[in-house]
């Protein structure tokens, strides 16, 4: 199997409540059409998530009755997201189907407290592709909390162990410093345990209600112990995922165990 992460940064803009870049969505849906091994992705709320749920703190569970309401809309808002991927996927020939967080996995305290892989091993073995992304989730003890895309990304690679994880991100992958921010940024191609170690964690501010890029790596590290290949390419450069799953050489950082 290849497991795919369509970042919210790469199919949305993060800074413009609810805005779908479709074009960008459909040619990596394109280049996904072109896998040849069994395929699930999953999407980043972006813009239809993080801005509404930051705003009203929805990460934090429940605090007062005002959150009900944004709960419902940022529901709604990544469900119409969902139905984007989806139509964008369908319309490149792959035949996608919506697997909510929920449906899969039970929450508490922010965190994942169980998970089946039943929902999604049934598309698969229809030939279909599960499309899972991060969303708005019932949690035990916090009322509700946020499950990221890449939380499930992990609960996926845990049970299913695939060959291949991509994750498309805006930039080219992990480097030294802020590539945003500064032209001297240079690029890890090979990022572990002691990489992350020796990243001053200013590096790596809370972005979004899906925490900082220091616990991301930190959770692709985990992914990366579960399946073969783990690796982070720019999402935004046309190409590079298709190569990417087909096994080619491309400028990315592979994420490793270790």
């Amino acid at each position: 199997m290849i497991l795919v992460k369509l970042g919210g940064s790469v199919i949305t803009d993060k800074s413009r409540l609810r805005t779908f870049r479709k074009a960008s969505c459909d040619r990596l849906s394109k280049e996904l059409g072109q896998a040849r091994a069994a395929l699930a992705v999953v999407h980043g709320a972006g813009s239809f998530g993080h801005i509404e749920a930051k705003k009203h703190a929805l990460h934090k569970g429940y605090k007062k009755e005002s959150q009900i309401q944004a709960v419902a809309s940022v529901q709604r808002d990544v469900r119409e997201l969902n139905l984007k991927v989806l139509e964008s996927l369908i319309d490149s020939g792959i035949r996608a189907v919506s697997v909510p967080p929920a449906s899969a996995g039970t929450f508490s305290g922010g965190k994942l407290s169980s998970f089946s892989k039943t929902p999604f091993e049934v598309q698969l073995d229809l030939g279909l592709i599960p499309v899972s992304f991060g969303d708005v989730v019932p949690d035990r003890s916090m009322g509700f909390s946020i499950c990221s895309g890449d939380l499930m990304m992990e609960a996926l690679a845990k049970a299913f162990r695939p060959k291949l994880v991509v994750f498309c991100a805006d930039v080219d992958g992990v480097f030294d410093r802020d590539p945003k921010r500064s032209a001297r940024a240079e690029l890890i191609t090979e990022f572990d345990g002691t990489s992350l170690r020796n990243m001053r964690r200013t590096q790596a501010r809370h972005a979004d209600v899906t925490g900082s890029i220091y616990g991301k790596l930190e959770r692709m590290l985990v992914i990366a112990r579960h399946c073969e290949k783990c690796m982070i390419v720019n999402g935004n450069v046309p190409g590079r995922l298709r190569n990417a799953i087909a096994g080619r050489q491309v400028i990315a950082t592979r994420v490793v165990p270790g």
